[in-house]
């Protein structure tokens, strides 16, 4: 492993540790913050995939699929795959779905990962 990869990855670590420190002002402990960090972040990219699919599922693939060489590029790299996801491999699968049943299904699970995130932030208060 390159200096660079691992640098992002700590990179990016450090920078979702901050933000996830945030969340100690609804009684979330640390550890437990990441959870409905990404899962909040992947319920936006699931609201806009509803209406633009293909161009969150490229976005996802040329961050995190496409070869990287600088420590910004593996930084997007694994925002991307923190952030997005679960999201793009549900969104994949959608994809290939008639287009009434794409939009409903990706509807439903945008919805779902609302749910989730606000059943788990209901966990801790």
């Amino acid at each position: 492993m390159s200096n660079k990869k691992i640098t992002g990855f700590m990179l990016m670590i450090v920078v979702f540790t901050l933000i996830a420190c945030s969340l100690y002002g609804v009684n979330i402990p640390l550890p437990s913050s990441f959870i409905p960090l990404m899962i909040a972040a992947n319920c936006v990219f699931a609201f806009i995939s509803t209406f633009a699919q293909r161009l969150i599922i490229v976005l996802y693939e040329v961050n995190v699929f496409e070869e990287k060489d600088s420590l910004i590029g593996y930084f997007n790299k694994y925002t991307a795959i923190f952030t997005s996801g679960i999201n793009y491999y549900a969104q994949n699968i959608l994809n290939r779905l008639p287009f009434l049943v794409n939009k409903l299904l990706s509807l439903c699970f945008f919805l779902s990962l609302m749910w989730i995130g606000f059943g788990i932030v209901g966990i801790f208060n």
